[in-house]
């Protein structure tokens, strides 16, 4: 999303995650997505001023910036695929959104993704819009460090990257702040998200201690998810679900609640990537690869 590619080879290629708590880096280290850093903040007046001390720490300057923009920094709209050429629909979006949005639609910017085909609904889009004085913002906020833009992606679609292009359908479940976030994918496309809460403090704690309350309020409320993923998206076989969790007992936990719902259930990657913002840092980086 809003990519802005450069002929010009660079050697450093890094993800930044912009968040209204925390900003996450990473970056590729002998072919390897590797989290760099992460920092606490108290809103988005401290990017800069945060970031700019990361750069400088980590020897940045010059580098390509794919940055993943928090949830809280931008809005989504469904709604029905306007009929009109692919290569006009980017230009006619402000226009089919102009009466549900409370701002003007030319002090936005607007980009969309396809939303899985229904027959009862037809061709549907997601439309993220988000003020264009922060697009200008970030890319101020680079050029200001030195660093280049190739792109601007949300959460949603970082997410859906880490899963990749496969036939059969599989589940991320991540974490983020007070909450779970559930996202599904197949063959590369973002099918349905669900957010999950009260877990957190559970999570937190040895496994022994917590295991009934944990295992059946989370296996409950992933086969509700799952039960909706069958009945209103057509959707019974599942490859894998993953865990992204910060949890003391993570494989352990996989293993039970792959036992409770009898699906296959794995952490995600190595130890060191189970925190949210380290994910949606990498989910950043393959995005904007890919493109």
């Amino acid at each position: 999303m809003l990519k802005k590619l450069f002929n010009k080879k660079i050697e450093k290629q890094i993800s930044l995650y912009l968040g209204g708590k925390q900003i996450a880096i990473c970056h590729q280290q002998e072919g390897d997505l590797v989290l760099l850093a992460k920092k606490a903040i108290n809103s988005e007046n401290q990017w800069l001023d945060v970031f700019s001390a990361l750069v400088t720490e980590h020897h940045l300057q010059g580098a390509l910036v794919s940055v993943v923009l928090g949830r809280e920094f931008y809005q989504t709209l469904d709604l029905e695929k306007p009929k009109v050429e692919e290569s006009e629909l980017l230009a006619t979006l402000p226009f089919s959104i102009k009466d549900l949005v409370s701002e003007s639609v030319f002090d936005l910017v607007v980009d969309y993704y396809d939303m899985p085909f229904q027959q009862r609904k037809g061709e549907q889009i997601t439309v993220i819009y988000l003020p264009q004085t922060r697009v200008l913002t970030i890319r101020d906020m680079l050029l200001t460090l030195g660093l280049k833009l190739k792109g601007i992606t949300v959460e949603e679609l970082a997410l859906t990257a880490l899963l990749g292009m496969h036939d059969e359908t599989n589940i991320l479940l991540s974490q983020q702040n007070n909450e779970l976030v559930l996202t599904v994918v197949k063959q590369g496309q973002l099918y349905f998200t669900h957010r999950l809460r009260g877990f957190n403090e559970l999570l937190a704690l040895p496994l022994e201690e917590v295991e009934n309350a944990l295992l059946d309020g989370l296996s409950l409320e992933l086969q509700r998810a799952l039960d909706y993923i069958n009945s209103q998206l057509g959707i019974n076989t599942i490859g894998t679900l993953y865990l992204a969790l910060v949890c003391p007992d993570i494989k352990i936990l996989s293993e039970k609640l792959g036992n409770y719902l009898a699906r296959n259930v794995v952490p995600y990657g190595e130890d060191d990537q189970y925190d949210f913002l380290a994910i949606l840092a990498y989910g950043g980086l393959i995005a904007e690869s890919k493109a």
